[in-house]
């Protein structure tokens, strides 16, 4: 064994790993742990081979086969924890395509939401439009509905008033003809007096019906104003 390599290929052959999960381990493991713990170092520095030849040569064969085992479990530590790395990118990736998917998912159902939302306040304002605008229709309608009423009563009234304004004529026209000046100025006095007090029934009549009809304008008007 005086030829260099052929000493360490030699030993090299001959170191056994073991303890895979401690070689795996992601946390740092000193490395005289790993050859202690990891190979079959000590059972071959120990080995009569070994302890059977003289110095210098016996503390040569250990130093190259603590480099051996201490080389041979570290490749092997760096080629497992590049492949845990590795695992670990290709879940990274895999993690980062599955957020990125549950993102667009989320960002559709959003925008399905906001569309909703957006479509129920659009609903929402036109049902208030309606409801506002059938208000001001029926306060129209109120309103016609009252003119009407008070056109109709104020007609009433002015055929009233006529009716008594011809009685009164026609009273007037037999008084002339029953002669008798007394007589006559009595009777004159009474449908005078009568007429009076209907036409001062009528005018009151007239002037409620026309603070009623300004009370239903200023109605009106008020409920217009809060429809804007």
């Amino acid at each position: 064994m005086d030829d260099s390599k052929a000493l360490f290929d030699y030993w090299h052959d001959r170191v056994r790993l073991k303890n895979y999960e401690l070689i795996a381990a992601p946390e740092h493991v000193p490395t005289q742990d790993l050859r202690h713990d990891c190979t079959n170092y000590d059972d071959l520095w120990r080995s009569p081979e070994v302890q059977q030849l003289d110095e210098p040569e016996r503390s040569r064969v250990i130093a190259i086969i603590k480099y051996e085992c201490t080389a041979k479990v570290l490749q092997n530590r760096a080629g497992r924890l590049r492949d845990r790395a590795n695992e670990l990118e290709a879940a990274s990736y895999e993690q980062d395509q599955q957020k990125s998917k549950l993102l667009s998912l989320i960002k559709a159902l959003q925008e399905k939401l906001f569309g909703k939302n957006k479509e129920i306040k659009r609903l929402e304002a036109r049902v208030f439009s309606l409801e506002a605008e059938n208000e001001a229709l029926r306060s129209e309608a109120e309103n016609n509905k009252a003119k009407t009423e008070l056109v109709t009563e104020l007609e009433q009234l002015q055929k009233k008033y006529n009716a008594v304004e011809k009685r009164r004529q026609e009273l007037a026209q037999n008084n002339k003809s029953l002669g008798g000046r007394v007589a006559h100025t009595k009777r004159y006095k009474q449908q005078r007096d009568e007429a009076i007090v209907l036409i001062e029934q009528q005018k009151q009549q007239i002037a409620t019906l026309v603070q009623e009809s300004q009370r239903l304008r200023e109605e009106n008007e008020r409920l217009y104003q809060k429809l804007k």
